[in-house]
Parts: C-alpha cells; sequence; structure tokens
C-alpha cells in the first residue's frame, strides 16, 4: 500500500456510523463538514457497498478528515449542531462591522479565517440582514466573533492571478436583469451553472471594493448567458395591470384554474389571487402571468368549473382581445369566442390567429393543435369553396 494511502474500509465504516446517528442529513452535508470533495465520499461509499470483500484505498488526508467528524459536529433535525448550536446574529453583525471598517477584506476571507463555508456565511449574513431568524455552529460563531479581537484579521492580499475584472460581469447581470422579469442573480446564477451564493458573495465584495475581481471560470460562465429561460421572461415595458388582469380572468373564462395558470407560469395560485385583489403587479407576478397567457390562451382549459364561475362574473375569453391592445385601457373586448369551439371558426379569424402564432415560431401543426382544431378541418376553413359553374340556357327560335 502506497504511504500516502490507507485502508478504506475504517472510513467507510465510520461514516455509515454518521449516517446511522443522523439518518435525516444527505451525505453532501457530511462531506462538507469534513472539508470533503461529495463524489469522493459518494465513491468511498459506493465502492464499499459493491465490492465489500476488496481491498480498497482512500488518500490519507481524506480519511483523516472524515474520521475527525463527529455526530455532534452535524445538524440535529431537532436540536440544530448536537445541540451546540446558536443564534448567528451577533457573529453577523459582529462580520458585517469588519467588512464595512476593512473595505479590503471579503465575505470569502473571513469564511476562511473562521473556517466555515462561504455559503454558510453568506446564507447567515442573508437572513440577518433580512430579520430572518437564522442558527449557526457556536463553535463557528466563536470563531467569528474573535475576528479581530483574539484573531487578528487577514491581511489584505494581492488579486489571484486567476481572476479577472468584475465590472464586464456586472454591467453584463444589470443587462440581463433589465431585459428580463423575474431575472435575480441567484437564478441568473444557476443558469450558468455557477453556485449562487458564491457569485452573489463577488458582487457584494466587487460594489464594496471595485479592485476586487472574480473567478475567469465564473466570469466566462456567467457572460455564456445571452437568453434566460422560463420562469424569466423578457420585459415587456407596454404590459399594464389591467392588461395582466384581463390576461388572467380570460384564461379563467377559457377554463383554466388558478392552480394551473401559477404552475404554467412557475408562481403561486396565492400570488395570483393577491393580484386579482390588489390589481398591482410586481416583476414576477407580471413574468408569471405572461408566461402561463403564452403557453394557455390558445388553448381550451379542462375545468368546466373555472369557466363558469368566469361566465358567471362576465369575464371576457382570450379570443377578446387582441394582443397589440390588451393592455390600453379603452379598448374593449372583440366578443365572446372561445378556444376550442370548432363550430364558431370561420376563414377570416383561424388567418387572425394563424398569423400570430406563427409569430411565436409555431409550426402549422402546433398552431392547429394550439387551438385544438384537426389538419382536416383548418384546410376545409382555409380552402376557399368552389365557385359555381354558370348555367347558361338558349332558347330555342
Amino acid at each position: 500500500m502506497h504511504i500516502d494511502r490507507v485502508a478504506a474500509r475504517p472510513v467507510a465504516d465510520h461514516v455509515q456510523h454518521l449516517i446511522a446517528q443522523r439518518p435525516h442529513l444527505p451525505v453532501t452535508v457530511i462531506a462538507r463538514r469534513a472539508g470533503v470533495a461529495p463524489s469522493t465520499l459518494k465513491t468511498i461509499l459506493t465502492d464499499a457497498r459493491r465490492r465489500p470483500d476488496r481491498a480498497r484505498t482512500v488518500d490519507r488526508a481524506t480519511a483523516v478528515r472524515l474520521l475527525a467528524v463527529v455526530p455532534d459536529d452535524l445538524p440535529h433535525r431537532d436540536r440544530g449542531y448536537g445541540g451546540r448550536s446558536t443564534d448567528a446574529t451577533a457573529a453577523c453583525r459582529h462580520v458585517s462591522e469588519l467588512l464595512t471598517t476593512h473595505p479590503h477584506l471579503t465575505q470569502a476571507a473571513l469564511a476562511r479565517a473562521a473556517d466555515i463555508s462561504l455559503t454558510t456565511l453568506a446564507a447567515a449574513l442573508h437572513d440577518v440582514d433580512a430579520g430572518r431568524p437564522r442558527r449557526i455552529q457556536a463553535a463557528a460563531a466563536d470563531r467569528l466573533l474573535a475576528l479581530g479581537n483574539r484573531t487578528p484579521v487577514p491581511e489584505p492580499t494581492p488579486r489571484r492571478s486567476d481572476t479577472v475584472d468584475a465590472h464586464q460581469v456586472v454591467s453584463h447581470i444589470r443587462a440581463l436583469q433589465l431585459r428580463y422579469d423575474r431575472a435575480s442573480v441567484a437564478f441568473i446564477a444557476q443558469t450558468a451553472k455557477v453556485n449562487p451564493s458564491t457569485l452573489t458573495s463577488a458582487l457584494i465584495d466587487q460594489q464594496r471594493d471595485a479592485r476586487r475581481g472574480i473567478s475567469a471560470d465564473i466570469a466566462r460562465r456567467v457572460l455564456a448567458v445571452h437568453e434566460l429561460p422560463p420562469p424569466a421572461f423578457p420585459h415587456r415595458a407596454h404590459v399594464t395591470d389591467t392588461g395582466l388582469l384581463r390576461r388572467l380572468r380570460a384564461m379563467c373564462a377559457a377554463g383554466w384554474t388558478l392552480h394551473a395558470i401559477a404552475q404554467a407560469g412557475a408562481t403561486t395560485a396565492k400570488s395570483l389571487t393577491e393580484f386579482a385583489k390588489t390589481r398591482t403587479s410586481t416583476p414576477a407576478v407580471r413574468g408569471a402571468i405572461l408566461t402561463a397567457w403564452a403557453q394557455l390562451s390558445h388553448q381550451q382549459g379542462p375545468s368546466p368549473h373555472a369557466q363558469r364561475r368566469a361566465a358567471a362574473k362576465a369575464w371576457d375569453p382570450p379570443l377578446a382581445w387582441d394582443e397589440h391592445s390588451i393592455d390600453n385601457l379603452d379598448t374593449t373586448p372583440n366578443g365572446t369566442r372561445r378556444p376550442g369551439f370548432p363550430q364558431r371558426w370561420d376563414s377570416s379569424l383561424l388567418q387572425h390567429e394563424l398569423a400570430f402564432l406563427t409569430r411565436l415560431g409555431l409550426s402549422r401543426p402546433e398552431c392547429f393543435h394550439r387551438l385544438g382544431l384537426s389538419t382536416q378541418r383548418a384546410r376545409q376553413l382555409l380552402t376557399p369553396p368552389p365557385t359555381s359553374p354558370q348555367t347558361h340556357h338558349t332558347t330555342a327560335a
């Protein structure tokens, strides 16, 4: 056996003991506490389970870190970190003061100095700043409070060679947020496959000290994001709260429940109900309704109850509104047409709807499916009726 490697079986048995003591915890929590990559720990456990008779080895440093973890180091469902957690408010306020009085400091530097993860520190600072309760390990809180007192504050360090100027990344994120509703930093980070806490901390550090850089890999990933997927939605300056309310009511009139609309828009029915009462939208509600409208407005909903309720309130269905004028306060509905009723279609109406859906990028078959029409019925509507031949009568002389 190589001198830098040791048997993996005792390590796997120890981790299994930790799992038995904290069955509700994912393996990644144990890995983070030990400072080991989660994939490494999962490999150790998988090999021990699949090949119990085979002698496996593991890096000595990894084994030492994992064997040093005891159950009291891990969160407990009822008592926090083995009963040794504490309110994070005092420690987080101390960290905020250090960040204010020492502009060269970063959250990452303080996290390293206190031997806690950046994600834990960033989440605790965020919750405390928002007035939400937050608990952290008592030992971690003590180490944070000791910074600048018993423990010296980290000295300024030159920018690392693997970092780049963060100004371009900041400008790119702000541009995305101007173009899209529901484009939070966390959502942009997830789209770029970057840890949200890491990106948020980097932006905060750059705001405090413009000289601070950002990881070149993170910058490359974020700058590669030019379009955001749902639930983010392109910002439309002309959309009004009146138009949003009309869209919401129209989808109900087409047979869609609030729950179905909320699911299509990646929001909650409670948020839609609150908007219907206050008639004042937030960017999240605006994006949710527009996303749901693009998916559902040209389909017949499955709920007769929602349709009857909307009819009792005299709400107009989607086809009663034109997309270019639905947000105009002075616009009146065109009629009471509903999608999914073939007997009400005519050639001019179908041509109008096909033009609208084609602009959205749908093919002809997709348009027919969205409108609830069979291909045969659509062709009948689009084909002009044959002209009757004129009959010439001759009169015998």
